[in-house]
């Protein structure tokens, strides 16, 4: 008994239309994957350059959960520069409610290639981030003198330079 063979014209083929259908949802199906897994893994959130900032910054000037404000001359050294946001101009500012009224305790301003700038700050011409930068605050302590902690705001203003 010979067994017959399907002829060569009709071994493993298929539609043109059902493949290009078969292929594009496959890559709809990867494409929806990597959506999932952008959601989803650590390190890949949509967070603003300025909402980066301010916490690695919070970070780097808090000892024990605590900023303090004698630390006002030292707060640009006490940002490490890996903190800041690369080619973007960085305005920090560590305030406190006293009496009543907000007071500026410490404040710094960072050129686009991460090195501090007193001059705008000193000369009075930049007395916080200006209007085109996007701000972010993180509520803070800290301590006045020792012994002494308030409630204080830790703002950060970042923009193009």
């Amino acid at each position: 008994m010979s067994r017959s063979s399907p002829s060569n014209g009709q071994r493993g083929q298929t539609e043109p239309l059902a493949a290009l259908v078969a292929v594009s949802a496959l890559i709809v199906g990867i494409g929806l994957y990597g959506l999932y897994l952008t959601d989803t893994l650590p390190g890949t959130t949509d967070r603003t350059t300025e909402e980066t900032a301010v916490t690695r910054i919070k970070g780097d000037i808090e000892t024990d959960g605590v900023v303090r404000s004698s630390d006002h001359d030292e707060l640009e050294t006490l940002i490490e520069t890996e903190s800041l946001p690369h080619g973007r101009n960085v305005y920090v500012q560590v305030t406190v409610i006293d009496d009543g009224r907000e007071t500026v305790v410490a404040d710094a301003l960072f050129g686009t290639d991460g090195q501090p700038n007193r001059d705008p700050i000193e000369s009075g011409e930049l007395e916080g981030p200006p209007a085109e930068a996007g701000v972010a605050t993180r509520p803070i302590a800290v301590a006045t003198r020792p012994g002494a902690v308030r409630g204080g705001t830790l703002l950060v203003g970042v923009w193009n330079g």
